[in-house]
């Protein structure tokens, strides 16, 4: 090991943010339950920013993602911008809209998202003023420079349903960065970083069974017939295992899934055993009723 891998290696041992619940961000929680394919590099960058930014990962203020061998990415939560605005003190009021131009080539800016069918959806706008300062501040954003396109060149889902919505986000997301750069240095949303898969919501719970390893789980489930992916919704076959041998399927632990995973790779499904036997009907005979006179 050389001198740089150590040096590296030692500051993310090192590295750990104490959240305001007294939870603690380290490393290995990022590398189980966050970003598993992240780099040591990404890791470290993504813990720091954290703690200088005063985010908590664990209720989704941010997230670690990463496709492939693409760099990762750093993706703030939706409230994020908002809620750090208000937690200044100084703000004073924030607006925001679509710009477009009418049928005479007249361009509108328009609070909301309402655009009316023969407009052309031209960008979006916000203005953000604070109390400490004279003026606000106001900007706009080019729809065509920020739509998200597929590789064959179409809109892909997101911008293609939601145009007006997205390009608002947008233009509100830099307009607040101006106005508040201390508070949202280097932060970005989802919308600007064109991803457009959904990111999760639920809250990540440390010392639980991970997403990868409740998929392995389910995996080796199905081949022992106590699990049916054309029926997801229905566990209580695994759940009654897991209950069986002293687990709980929803809240499994961390150190339990292996051992779970090898109880699993021992059992073996029982065989229904069908007894033939020959049936012969037997057809009684109808009785009859003697009437007495």
């Amino acid at each position: 090991m050389n001198n740089i891998q150590a040096t590296k290696q030692s500051a993310l041992a090192l590295a750990e943010y104490t959240l305001d619940g007294g939870q603690k961000l380290t490393a290995e929680t990022i590398k189980r339950y966050i970003c598993p394919d992240a780099t040591e590099q990404e890791i470290l960058y993504f813990l720091e920013l954290c703690k200088a930014q005063k985010l908590n990962p664990f209720i989704r203020d941010a997230y670690l993602v990463k496709y492939g061998s693409q760099p990762a990415q750093i993706i703030v939560g939706k409230d994020v911008f908002i809620k750090k605005a208000h937690a200044s003190g100084v703000l004073r009021y924030i607006k925001a809209g679509i710009v477009v131009a009418d049928k005479d080539r007249n361009i509108i800016e328009r609070e909301g998202t309402i655009k009316f069918d023969d407009e052309i959806l031209l960008g979006g706008w916000c203005e953000v003023s604070r109390t400490d300062r004279e003026f606000p501040t106001h900007h706009t954003v080019n729809f065509q420079e920020y739509v998200q396109r597929k590789k064959d060149g179409t809109t892909n889902s997101m911008w293609s349903s939601k145009p007006c919505t997205m390009i608002r986000k947008v233009a509100q997301t830099q307009t607040l960065r101006e106005a508040f750069t201390d508070e949202l240095q280097g932060l970005y949303e989802q919308e600007e970083m064109g991803i457009e898969n959904k990111l999760p919501e639920k809250e990540v719970k440390v010392g639980y069974a991970t997403t990868g390893q409740k998929q392995g789980i389910m995996k080796l489930a199905s081949m022992k017939g106590l699990y049916d992916y054309d029926n997801p919704k229905d566990i209580s076959k695994m759940q009654e295992f897991c209950e069986s041998n002293g687990y709980c399927l929803k809240e499994l632990k961390y150190e339990e899934v292996d051992e779970l995973l090898d109880l699993l790779s021992k059992y073996e499904p029982k065989e229904e055993v069908v007894i033939d036997t020959e049936f012969t009907e037997v057809v009684e005979e109808p009785q009859q009723t003697v009437l007495e006179v």
